[in-house]
């Protein structure tokens, strides 16, 4: 098969969706022929092959500073449809696999693949969304009621990475038929358990994780408050950087929990993200809104037990791999951490079938094996 991507980023750009595209394209274009077309950056080549894959990339404006509803950046490239019609009468592809909806000039590929007539794939890695805000609940609604809707309708398949992204995104009137839930994926040789003084260092007894974006949605002023009710000898490891950083500092420093919550807002390289989680005894991701959840692959595939909310994709990732609590409950995060704490048993039990999860169900191996045959299923006049 020939297949050609589409999304406004790709590598090095250091996203959950880029990353998702370079471990699909990678494994895929050991029997395919596949191509990306996407935004060029700086220090990037016009052209070049990466993991085995041609990438097209476009001279575009980038965007930095979004309303809410719009993940940051977002990329208005110069002259897409004349370029993306260049790169299809050059590769030929069978298959137009399109990344998301929100991006206005990627997704006229579902208009302009009518008149190649070829069969466009859209893969959803973001939902509608649903308990943020009011302000951001309404504000998402209005864009795909004027643009998302548009998009997915005129897509031949549509693969979503969780159910709940499926039910609460794809409109009403689409036939389900031509829908597909494909998680997203790990690479469990890559992120697994290794050894590290890092606890020690640390000076704790117990340590959990957290790696997220700082902004509201993620919830992470709710972990804060439970911190207070751990009475243990327990730290947090938080890693990440947004608007919300120095907020979330002060509100520590108020709740006298400073000194057990670690802040890692500087970019870390891989081998230290895994001593964090190889470090910690459960991972904690106290989310208000989300569609899937990467990070928890990964922290699951570094054997965590997992505490998280119960929104969104959450619950299909972590099912029997972790403690699920309510959104927005400091006292329940809190319990949680100190069930997992005093049973030694329980964390063990948890870990291994974190552990097993990864590689059975989500290893990218398995995630672009299923991948490759939906595109063969479609071709096959299976769908």
């Amino acid at each position: 098969m020939r297949i050609l991507h589409v999304n406004p980023f790709f590598s090095p750009y250091p996203g959950g969706t880029e990353n998702y595209i370079f471990e699909l394209c990678k494994r895929l274009s050991k029997k395919n022929s596949v191509s990306v077309i996407t935004s060029r950056l700086p220090g990037t080549k016009k052209e070049e092959m990466v993991v085995g894959t041609k990438v097209y990339r476009m001279r575009a404006l980038i965007l930095r500073k979004l309303p809410a509803f719009l993940p940051p950046p977002y990329s208005i490239p110069f002259f897409f449809p004349h370029h993306f019609f260049k790169v299809c009468k050059k590769e030929k592809p069978d298959i137009i696999h399109l990344h998301n909806r929100f991006f206005l000039s990627f997704s006229s590929t579902a208009i302009w693949k009518k008149f190649l007539s070829k069969p466009l794939f859209l893969t959803l890695h973001n939902a509608r969304t649903v308990g943020i805000s009011k302000e951001i609940d309404r504000a998402g609604q209005l864009f795909d009621d004027l643009v998302g809707n548009r998009v997915m309708r005129r897509a031949d398949k549509i693969i979503a990475n969780s159910k709940w992204t499926l039910e609460v995104t794809v409109p009403k009137d689409y036939p389900r038929e031509r829908t597909e839930v494909i998680f997203n994926g790990v690479d469990t040789k890559k992120f697994k358990k290794i050894k590290t003084d890092l606890k020690d260092e640390l000076g704790c007894e117990f340590l959990s994780t957290t790696v997220c974006r700082l902004i509201p949605q993620k919830g992470v002023e709710y972990l804060i408050r439970a911190v207070k009710e751990i009475k243990r000898d327990f730290k947090a490891v938080i890693i990440g950087r947004g608007p919300e950083l120095e907020r979330l500092k002060a509100l520590a420093n108020k709740s006298g929990v400073g000194e057990r919550i670690i802040f890692v807002p500087q970019f870390i390289p891989l081998r230290k993200l895994i001593e964090y989680y190889s470090a910690s005894d459960f991972f904690i991701l106290p989310s208000l809104w989300e569609p899937f959840g990467i990070v928890l692959l990964e922290a699951m595939a570094c054997e965590n037990p997992i505490i998280s909310t119960k929104v969104g994709g959450i619950l299909e990732v972590v099912s029997d791999c972790g403690l699920l609590v309510e959104p927005r409950s400091p006292e329940q995060i809190a319990e949680a951490a100190i069930k997992l704490i005093d049973d030694e048993k329980l964390r063990k039990k948890l870990s291994r079938k974190a552990r097993e999860k990864s590689e059975k169900v989500f290893d990218f191996d398995v995630i672009a094996g299923k991948v490759e045959r939906s595109y063969k299923n479609y071709l096959g006049g299976t769908q």
